[in-house]
């Protein structure tokens, strides 16, 4: 008890101390992994004996209560692109939200600053000015912005794209209006003068060459440096070819290369590259010794718009659903705007300050749109659409509460038409109909919210940005390395859920997906190219997240391995068991500074050897060391400073195992404890609170459907959705269960 901080003798807190207990014994989580363990019967008999005593057994559905949450950024953004048919993203500049259990969807720590409201407001006037008018746009065809790359992996410049050793040049850019623009980019060539040829040289110092000479030249110069291709894609379409020559003189190859695109007022994404570069085994390569790289995309200049197009937005048309410019159409437009920005019917006391100050400005001498521009802009500040607040009552909630919950569980934004529409018909409950919503939610593109926000913060993607592998002792690894890390994850997670396979695969799913570069970083052939494809992975190096690339950097140290923090990762990220934090006056350990992972070792038995730090490294070391043949960045090693890398581990009492391979088949016997994790931890992303513990039975009855139905990852969306917590709301707050 001592070694946990837990004392069942004290009376004032017996309560919650008892509660721990139950949970812990209930869904597995004591005695710790690699303890022995006791009979299912007899930890069965000791939950019975708890319930009896403390009065824990439910018998009483209580679904807890929400706070009225306000949306977080990305719910933002979605909501008024679906909203308004805007690409703009003004939450992208709105502070970071705070996140609570692990998420940004809590509503206890959302709060609403002064600084968030003056966001608000300016974000407002934008938006609405945009959806009725559309951007503003230069009169005469202008550079519009220049686009540069960081000059390295660690340079802190803003605003800079993406740093690649493979010389690539990629992002987005919001096109003000629709016309034709010019994209004008320019390569640079240093390639270097010390491998060329003595003719070469002899050549290039002549300043009058005759045609034969100029021929002879080039042709040298091809021998040294082989032509490489340039693309350039427009919204993956190739829109721009060119040949980027040899050349010898430390100097850009040609002037600018121009592409004419159409465009459409919004958002569009851009890729310079040189695609051949993705198949080479080192992208260092394509560095000189002064660390510059010797092919690259130098800038990107957008021109225009050139022939623009004067016309209304895509937005207006869905905004303007009336054109008599009277009254009463100003109310039907307002009224059906609200509807659809408050997400459920609106009251005449809700629309008529709306009606009267879109009438105020008519009356002013501004125009029909005008009004309609400014009541809109009303409407985006109103706390009927920044907050999604449900009425006090508890029960079960109205059709428009459970639009609204399913639509930013799966989709992180508002509900669209049709479901708006069998809300408003009281046809959300009727048998069939919820699951089939859920079915068609699950296929729409808007699903990969679910991925991007949820698997993002569950996983830790999002903190990749942060945690980086040191360049200088990792210079292979670059932003489009990691990028492709993440994506890797991002695009394994969606196959899960659109091809309805286990969440067990999640631990050891047995493909993946990979570009050129990922897979030469893996160690992977047969992977060519730029583009991701899925790929089937043979032996027991790769298989499921823990052994993707995202995973393995996150959980590593800057300049090395962590087998610390790679078995912390695991407990409490997968099976939600975290260690607690080390009893006071426990020596530090400093992994950080162990050479080689032998030293470290070594240094992590001597730590075991005190019993008060045992208690937590017997559990994550073992796991680390599985994990060691992993490097900082992800690659595989066989070595790790001259000396082979030790993967065996063993937890107290258990079987060795060794690599990857061993550790998933530990992992795949706590299979039970990793579903009970992912259900809770999706169930407090889809509710937007901790869980209590009165949402206990809902998570016994949701993992015992997802066993009888093979684990399948829309069964688990699906029982959420069908859940008390989800369909409810109660009166009070009850227990917390413990944060894991």
């Amino acid at each position: 008890m001592k070694a946990g901080g837990l004392n069942l003798l004290d009376h004032g807190a017996a309560g919650s101390h008892w509660e721990k207990v139950l949970d812990k014994l209930s869904t597995g989580r004591m005695p710790p992994l690699g303890s022995p363990q006791p009979a299912k019967a007899e930890v069965a008999e000791i939950v019975a004996w708890i319930e009896r005593s403390t009065g824990r057994r439910q018998t009483v559905v209580e679904p807890g209560r929400v706070t009225s949450r306000r949306l977080n950024r990305a719910e933002y953004n979605n909501t008024v692109r679906d909203l308004l048919g805007v690409t703009l993203r003004p939450a992208d500049e709105f502070p970071l939200d705070d996140a609570g259990y692990g998420f940004d969807t809590i509503g206890d720590v959302l709060s609403a600053s002064p600084l968030l409201m003056e966001k608000y407001m300016a974000a407002a006037r934008r938006l609405s000015h945009a959806a009725v008018y559309g951007e503003t746009a230069p009169a005469m065809p202008a550079k519009l912005v220049r686009l540069m790359t960081k000059k390295s992996q660690d340079d802190p410049t803003p605003g800079a794209l993406p740093f690649s050793n493979r010389g690539a040049l990629y992002g987005s850019f919001q096109f003000p209006v629709s016309g034709e623009y010019e994209l004008r980019m320019r390569v640079g060539n240093y390639r270097p003068r010390t491998t060329a040829t003595a003719r070469q040289r002899e050549l290039s110092r002549k300043r009058n060459l005759s045609e034969a000479e100029k021929k002879e030249l080039d042709e040298e110069n091809r021998k040294a440096y082989p032509p490489v291709r340039m693309v350039l894609n427009f919204d993956g379409a190739q829109v721009l070819t060119e040949i980027v020559e040899g050349n010898i003189d430390y100097q850009y190859a040609h002037g600018e290369s121009i592409a004419r695109v159409k465009a459409k007022a919004g958002e569009h994404s851009f890729r310079a590259s040189f695609p051949e570069f993705a198949g080479i085994d080192n992208p260092l390569d394509n560095m000189n010794l002064d660390g510059r790289r010797k092919l690259f995309i130098d800038y990107l200049d957008i021109v225009g718009p050139f022939n623009a197009q004067p016309q209304k937005p895509d937005s207006y048309e869905r905004i303007f659903v009336c054109r008599e410019q009277s009254d009463a159409c100003a109310e039907k437009i307002l009224g059906s705007l609200a509807r659809r920005a408050y997400r459920r019917p609106v009251a005449k006391s809700e629309l008529d300050p709306l009606t009267n100050l879109a009438a105020m400005v008519r009356k002013q001498g501004d125009s029909f749109d005008e009004s309609i521009r400014v009541g809109l802009q009303a409407m985006l500040l109103s706390p009927h659409f920044l907050f999604r607040a449900e009425p006090p009552e508890a029960g079960i909630i109205s059709e428009h509460d459970l639009a609204s919950r399913l639509s930013y569980f799966l989709w992180s934004s508002m509900p669209d038409e049709e479901l708006l529409r069998t809300a408003d018909e009281g046809r959300l409950r009727h048998p069939g109909q919820l699951a089939a919503q859920v079915r068609r939610m699950l296929t729409d593109p808007k699903s990969d919210a679910l991925v991007e926000d949820f698997a993002g913060q569950w996983l830790g993607l999002r903190l990749m940005d942060r945690r980086k592998p040191d360049p200088k002792s990792f210079p292979r690894i670059d932003d489009e390395l990691l990028e492709a890390m993440r994506k890797e994850t991002e695009l394994f997670v969606r196959a899960l859920l659109r091809e309805d396979r286990s969440v067990l695969e999640l631990l050891h799913g047995r493909f993946t997906f990979l570009n050129g570069p990922l897979a030469h970083h893996y160690g992977i052939a047969g992977v060519r190219g730029e583009g991701f494809e899925r790929v089937e992975l043979q032996g027991d190096r790769r298989g499921g997240v823990l052994t993707h690339g995202s995973i393995l950097t996150q959980s590593s140290y800057a300049t090395r391995t962590s087998p610390v923090l790679r078995g912390k990762w695991v407990l409490e990220n997968l099976l939600g068991t975290p260690p607690p934090p080390p009893p006071p006056g426990t020596p530090a350990l400093d992994e950080g500074k162990a050479a080689v992972a032998a030293t470290l070792r070594a240094k992590l038995e001597q730590h075991r050897a005190n019993a008060s730090c045992a208690v937590c490294h017997d559990q994550m070391d073992p796991i680390g060391f599985a994990l060691e043949n992993y490097g900082a960045d992800g690659a595989w090693r066989e070595e790790d400073g001259g000396l082979p890398v030790d993967s065996s581990g063993a937890f107290p009492g258990g079987a060795p195992f060794r690599g990857p391979d061993g550790l998933r088949k530990q992992l795949q016997g706590q299979s039970q404890l990793f579903v009970r994790n992912l259900t809770e931890k999706l169930l407090t992303y889809a509710l937007g609170r901790g869980l209590e513990s009165t949402d206990r039975p809902a998570v016994d009855a949701i993992t015992a459907r997802m066993a009888s139905n093979g684990f399948r990852m829309t069964v688990l969306v699906q029982e959420i959705v069908n859940s008390a917590p989800f369909q409810m709301r109660g009166k009070g707050e009850g227990g917390r269960i413990a944060a894991r």
